[in-house]
């Protein structure tokens, strides 16, 4: 664990490769996934860099690889996982035969893929042809299409409108049939003879291969003008629109050659379609191990693209980031791939003190990485500053803990996370696209966690689904003879009488049946709130020491850490202290009527009065308003002193600041004067220029932005005192909540409706509100109040916690990994997006 206190000590190198052995010595790195490396050219624009041909090819072969992922999708055909060793990334002299191969599938991919869609599209139009004609003839009979067989003799003998009759058939949309359909009666005014089929037509899209439902329809109308406006709306609704014989013969004999047609055409289609799946499934086979060749190698030269290249000295230049643990890998590396390669000149590595502030690394382990990922998401360490996340890996799921005690609930959680790590060898490198499961599966060891303190809070507060059991013998006895307890209603249970030693473990379960329960419950969870929020937040303001003590910030233990202790001592240490003498001096047992528990003083009223400076009350005229003597005394002095502290830590750090950075600032000056009168104007001197002009820069804060900036840390640091106390009272309102919830789901679903039936149908009835209780208490009380709980805690240890000792300025270490890559949390170059606007050009 000594590896989660601190982040790992970072090493700024400087690299330098030998161009023969540059792009095995980049890949080795990234396999160990070991180096940050840092781009040397940032103003160097995306197609001038050097490797960026080689990049190019890659990027063209990842896009004919997706492309036949694609097609492989729509046909529904697997990508066969590569089960052998990861392979290696493709050197440049093996990329020309590997280039030919995917071109090469992809012309007959390609080429498959374009005959299919234009046999679909042929077999859609001759499909939606049968089906008009056989839904459409149907209408028109055995007649022909004349003046007569539509509109009848009954309108006065012959008209002579036979020459003067259109007749448009086609299919339309289902879902735009309707406004097709109004559409035609405007622009006709009605004069139009229009039906549709009675049975839609589920067809299949060429382009997409998704299902669409048409309908057939025939319209038939008079006069030239009206045909040209139905055709402009037919063309408005992207209607195929399909010409119907008027002869019944000649209808039935294009019947008959349709279906002849669309039998040829589909034996035509199921063979084109086994050669095309039999080409995806040969390339399923290697698919996987060619994209994670091709991405190593774009990895490689994206990297390389870092670099310089020095033409005098023949070699590439970089910089990087190396933790210490990992030097002598990396160096290792650059030995063995040289004597292999047998170069005259062998790469080797330089330490370089020109560096700014280093990365953060913290090295986790399954169990640990899942903690380190809560503090992350806050915010990444500062270089070298104490770690949140050792201590979360206790503290985190323990809160949590005292908001959802309760055993069979924590049982449910444990069983669950014992069953994510018993799977874990299966999914641990399988990258799935559900996010939730991605979320619960990387948290496994949290909700482990979570699940064994929620078993010990649990035992705690005695509570199994909302009912307590009776595991040693309770502190009340019943003193009561039978005849009392049975014509009482309640029974008061009074300490001065007989009682047992007190229950061992937890909460005496005779509170459960208590009418004051709530009472009971309400003050013990409330002052355990304010005693454990204390605690928690004195702990982070100690470790705030060690980050002083590391960084050799000497001032601020004695203008910072010190009367930030003694505030925070003074006034709320002192009310734990509070709480626990009034728990161990007054007691119902005691005879004394000033050590009673009707004598006990209340600690709110003692503490405000503390804090006003006024004299407190007693609670009765026989008791006594203070504990102790001379405790009104003591309290003032303790007010006094924290109000003392306020302005040590308002005033101290920025004059002391103000002093030093004035005498540092000056040397800073000295240097720079010194520095422009003697060096040399090279490369090496301009950075050590800039290096003494940040330290200048860096010594100019004014006394006016120190005092600003510590006022708002005063101001924050005495108000959250308040404000962070009352929010751990959220430990006791969470857990009051969740407990009573329980209760009322027990009490109004599975004990009223099923326990209290005694009839023989409480037997099968008790199975069925067994479930529906189950499936409310998995629901609500285990993942929303779970939930609920998880980010309270969260919010515990964010704000109230880290505040007061984690800076979280820094920024993460992002090794060039092959791992991550792979994984998808790289992000894309720009080069790349240069190569893909160039492929689309082309």
């Amino acid at each position: 664990m000594g590896c989660m206190l601190r982040s790992d000590p970072m090493t700024f190198c400087d690299v330098y490769l030998q161009p023969e052995t540059a792009f095995e010595i980049v890949g080795h790195l990234g396999e160990m996934g070991c180096a940050q490396f840092v781009d040397m050219t940032p103003d160097v624009k995306p197609f001038q860099r050097n490797f960026v041909t080689e990049l190019c090819r890659c990027v063209e072969m990842e896009r004919k690889l997706l492309y036949m992922e694609g097609e492989m999708l729509r046909d529904k055909i697997n990508v066969i996982e590569y089960n052998t060793l990861a392979p290696k990334a493709i050197p440049l002299h093996e990329m020309a035969p590997l280039e030919n191969i995917l071109e090469k599938w992809e012309n007959d991919v390609l080429s498959m893929s374009e005959n299919q869609t234009t046999l679909l599209k042929n077999y859609l139009e001759l499909t939606e042809m049968s089906y008009v004609l056989n839904h459409i003839g149907p209408m028109l009979g055995q007649s022909d299409i004349t003046e007569e067989s539509i509109f009848g003799r009954s309108a006065g003998g012959d008209t002579g409108l036979l020459g003067r009759l259109f007749v448009i058939t086609g299919v339309v949309k289902r879902s735009r049939s309707f406004p097709f359909e109004m559409m035609l009666w405007r622009v006709s005014h009605g004069n139009i003879y229009y039906r549709r089929a009675t049975q839609d037509a589920i067809l299949q899209d060429p382009q997409t291969g998704q299902d669409i439902r048409k309908v057939a329809f025939l319209a038939i109308c008079q006069g030239e003008q009206i045909s040209a406006r139905l055709e402009k709306v037919c063309s408005g609704f992207h209607v195929n629109l399909y010409s119907c014989p008027q002869n019944y013969n000649e209808r039935m004999d294009m019947m008959v050659q349709l279906d002849l047609r669309i039998d040829d055409l589909e034996r035509v289609m199921s063979k084109s379609k086994y050669y095309r799946c039999k080409a995806l499934r040969a390339v399923s086979k290697q698919w996987e191990a060619w994209m994670v060749q091709i991405r190593k190698s774009k990895a490689i030269y994206h990297t390389m693209n870092m670099f310089t290249l020095d033409i005098t000295r023949k070699c590439l230049i970089g910089q990087c980031w190396v933790p210490d643990l990992d030097l002598p890998k990396v160096e290792d590396v650059l030995a063995r791939v040289s004597v292999r390669a047998g170069t005259n000149v062998e790469s080797f590595l330089l330490k370089s003190d020109d560096a700014d502030e280093p990365p953060t690394f913290h090295r986790t382990n399954k169990f640990t990485k899942g903690f380190q990922a809560l503090i992350n998401a806050y915010g990444d360490s500062s270089y070298r500053e104490l770690n949140p996340g050792l201590y979360t890996i206790i503290t985190f799921p323990f809160l949590f803990a005292l908001m959802f005690g309760d055993v069979c609930h924590g049982i449910i959680l444990l069983a669950f996370a014992g069953w994510m790590v018993s799977v874990e060898k299966e999914n641990m490198d399988k990258t799935s696209k559900n996010e939730i499961w991605n979320i619960f599966f990387g948290g496994r060891y949290v909700i482990l966690m979570m699940g064994l303190f929620t078993l010990y809070t649990g035992f705690l507060y005695n509570v199994f689904f909302s009912k307590s059991i009776v595991l040693v013998q309770p502190y009340w006895m019943n003193t009561y003879d039978l005849k009392t307890v049975e014509s009482s209603q309640y029974i008061t249970l009074n300490p001065v009488f007989e009682t047992r030693a007190p229950y061992i473990f937890g909460v005496d379960p005779v509170w459960a049946l208590a009418k004051n329960k709530i009472m009971y419950l309400n003050s013990l969870k409330m002052k355990m709130s304010i005693i454990i929020g204390i605690v928690h937040m004195m702990f982070g303001l100690c470790l705030s020491l060690f980050n002083h003590t590391y960084f050799k910030r000497y001032y601020a233990i004695y203008l910072q850490f010190i009367p930030q202790v003694l505030f925070l001592a003074c006034l709320f240490m002192w009310l734990v202290i509070l709480i626990y003498m009034k728990w161990f001096m007054f007691s119902g047992k005691y005879v004394e009527i000033k050590r009673g528990a009707g004598c006990a003083p209340l600690i709110l009223i003692l503490f405000i009065d503390m804090v006003l400076l006024s004299t407190s009350k007693p609670v009765e005229d026989d008791c006594d308003a203070y504990m102790f003597e001379s405790q009104e005394k003591l309290q003032r002095l303790l007010v006094t002193i924290g109000v003392i502290c306020v302005p040590i830590i308002l005033f101290g750090t920025p004059v002391y600041l103000h002093k030093i950075y004035k005498k540092k600032k000056d040397e800073a000056l000295k240097r720079i004067s010194q520095f422009r009168r003697y060096q040399r104007r090279d490369s090496d001197n301009k950075r050590a220029e800039e290096k003494i002009l940040k330290d200048v820069a860096k010594y100019s804060t004014s006394f006016s932005e120190l005092m600003i900036h510590q006022a708002v840390h005063t101001i924050e640091f005495v108000l959250s005192t308040i404000s962070h106390t009352a929010s751990y009272l959220r430990l006791w309102a969470l857990s009051l909540a969740h407990e009573q919830l329980s209760e009322m789901l027990w009490v109004m679903i599975f004990a009223k409706l099923g326990l209290r039936d005694t009839s023989l149908a409480g037997g099968p009835k008790i199975f069925i509100i067994f479930a529906i209780w189950a499936v409310f208490s998995l629901s609500i009380l285990v993942v929303m109040e779970g939930l609920s709980a998880f980010l309270h805690t969260l919010r515990l240890h964010w704000v109230e916690f880290m505040s007061k000792f984690y800076t979280g300025a820094g920024y993460p270490f992002k090794p060039f990994s092959f791992k991550a890559i792979l994984a998808g949390e790289g992000k894309e170059d720009k080069s790349e997006a240069m190569c893909k606007k160039k492929a689309v050009a082309n």
